[in-house]
């Protein structure tokens, strides 16, 4: 039984999941949108959402460690520069749009946006 154990497994061990998510969320913060399948977004959103939160304040040493656990070194500039653009958004930077199934293996797909301030 699956007690007390959330997110996907993504068909992966630990190490490539976590490596899996740290790449995912570099190429969103580099492009500001990637197509992806359902899974990986989803997870995804619920990886990157989190780290925008903590960027929001103040930066400090060990706020700055912990990102830098999470995310490759040239990729917190990146995240710092989104998190000033939401600096007074409560939550919900990311939105998740589907798009059709690919061709070659029928697999659902979609496109993760980081939300820009209107």
């Amino acid at each position: 039984m699956k007690h007390k154990q959330s997110g996907r497994s993504l068909g992966r061990e630990a190490n490539h999941r976590r490596a899996l998510m740290r790449g995912l969320s570099s190429s969103l913060l580099e492009h500001r949108s990637i197509v992806t399948t359902t899974a990986k977004a989803k997870e995804l959103q619920r990886y990157i959402e989190p780290l925008i939160t903590k960027a929001k304040a103040e930066l400090t040493l060990p706020l700055r460690r912990r990102l830098l656990r999470d995310l490759a070194a040239a990729d917190i500039t990146r995240l710092l520069a989104v998190a000033q653009l939401h600096k007074n958004r409560p939550g919900g930077y990311t939105r998740v749009t589907a798009l059709p199934r690919t061709r070659h293996d029928n697999a659902p797909t979609m496109r993760i946006d980081i939300i820009t301030n209107e």
